[in-house]
C-alpha cells in the first residue's frame, strides 16, 4: 500500500521533470504504449483480447482514463506547479461522489455535502494565489494550467464512474483494454503535437529513466499492487489512504524547488479533509467530523 501511494505521489514532480524535455503527449503516448504492453500478458490470463481495445465501452473508458486525464495533466503541468497539480486532483474523490448522485442516482449525506463543499473552497484557494499572482507559481501560465488540472480531475471522475458500471469485467482486463484504447486514441493528437513541434525523443538519459519509471513503475506495478491491495483492505480504506498521495507530491515538490505559499497549503488541507469527510463509511462520519474540529 505504502509503495503504491509513494509511487503516485512522486510521479508529479517525475513528469515535470520529463516534461522539460519532452512534449506533453508524446510522453503520454509511451507511458501508456508501454505500461499497456506489460498489463496485456497478465490481463490475457483473465480473458483479455486485443480486439476488445476497439469496442466502444472500451474506447469511450479510455477516452476519460488515460487520453483526457493524463493528456491534460501533462498539458497542465507545463504551464503549473506540482503542488498546485496534486492538491487539485485531491478533489476527485468529491467530483466522483457529485458525479455517482447525478448518474448513478447515488443518495449525499449530510456530511458529503459538506465535504464536497469544503474541497470547492480549497480548489478555490489553492487557485486563488495563481490568479491573483499569476507570476508567484513555478510555471508560464497556472491559470490556463490550473484549469486543464481540473478538467483532468472531472475526466477521471467520469472514469471511476465508467469503472462501477464494469462490475462483470475482471478490473485487469478493463484497465488493460482502456489502456490501449487510450493509447490509441492519443495517436492523432500526438501527431498535431509533433506537426507543431517536432519529435521530441531525442532526450537524454535521465530523461528515459523517468519514462521508464512512469511507465513500468506508475503506471504497471501500482496497478498490480493496488488490485493485490484490495484483496486486504476495504475500498473506503483504502480511499481513505490515497489522500496521503497529495501531501508527498508536495513534499517532492518542495524538495524540487517549489514553495507553495500558506494560501495553498491551506486550501489543499481544506480540500483533503472535505475528501475524509465525503468518503468516510457511514458509522465512521461522527468520528472523521470529531478529527476535523479537534485539528
Amino acid at each position: 500500500m505504502y509503495v503504491t501511494l509513494f509511487i503516485w505521489g512522486t510521479t508529479f514532480v517525475t513528469s515535470k521533470m520529463v516534461l522539460q524535455n519532452m512534449a506533453p503527449l508524446q510522453l503520454t503516448f509511451i507511458r501508456f504504449l508501454i505500461g499497456f504492453l506489460l498489463l496485456a500478458p497478465f490481463a490475457a490470463r483473465q480473458g483479455f483480447r486485443l480486439r476488445q481495445v476497439f469496442e466502444w465501452k472500451y474506447l469511450l473508458f479510455g477516452l476519460t482514463g488515460t487520453t483526457l486525464y493524463y493528456a491534460l495533466q501533462n498539458v497542465g503541468m507545463t504551464f503549473t506547479s506540482v503542488s498546485s497539480t496534486s492538491l487539485i486532483l485531491a478533489s476527485v474523490p468529491a467530483l466522483t461522489t457529485l458525479l455517482a448522485v447525478i448518474f448513478l442516482k447515488e443518495r449525499l449525506e449530510r456530511r458529503q455535502v459538506l465535504g464536497i463543499a469544503l474541497v470547492t473552497i480549497g480548489v478555490a484557494l489553492i487557485s486563488l494565489n495563481d490568479f491573483l499572482r499569476p507570476g508567484s507559481a513555478s510555471g508560464s501560465n497556472p491559470r490556463l494550467g490550473n484549469l486543464l488540472i481540473l478538467c483532468s480531475a472531472l475526466a477521471w471522475a467520469v472514469y471511476t464512474i465508467q469503472g462501477r458500471r464494469m462490475n462483470d469485467v475482471p478490473a485487469l482486463v478493463a484497465t488493460a483494454a482502456g489502456m490501449g484504447a487510450g493509447a490509441l486514441l492519443l495517436i492523432p493528437f500526438m501527431g498535431w503535437e509533433i506537426a507543431a513541434r517536432g519529435l521530441t525523443l531525442d532526450v537524454g538519459w535521465m530523461t528515459w529513466l523517468g519514462v521508464l519509471y512512469l511507465s513500468v513503475a506508475a503506471s504497471g506495478l501500482t496497478s498490480f499492487l493496488w488490485n493485490y491491495t484490495l484483496h486486504y483492505f476495504s475500498a473506503s480504506e483504502a480511499s481513505a489512504y490515497i489522500n496521503l498521495v497529495p501531501i508527498i507530491a508536495v513534499a517532492t515538490g518542495i524538495f524540487y524547488g517549489e514553495r507553495p505559499p500558506l494560501v495553498q497549503i491551506l486550501g489543499g488541507a481544506l480540500a483533503i479533509a472535505g475528501v475524509l469527510l465525503s468518503s468516510a463509511p457511514r458509522g465512521a462520519s461522527k468520528k472523521v467530523a470529531g478529527i476535523l474540529i479537534k485539528n
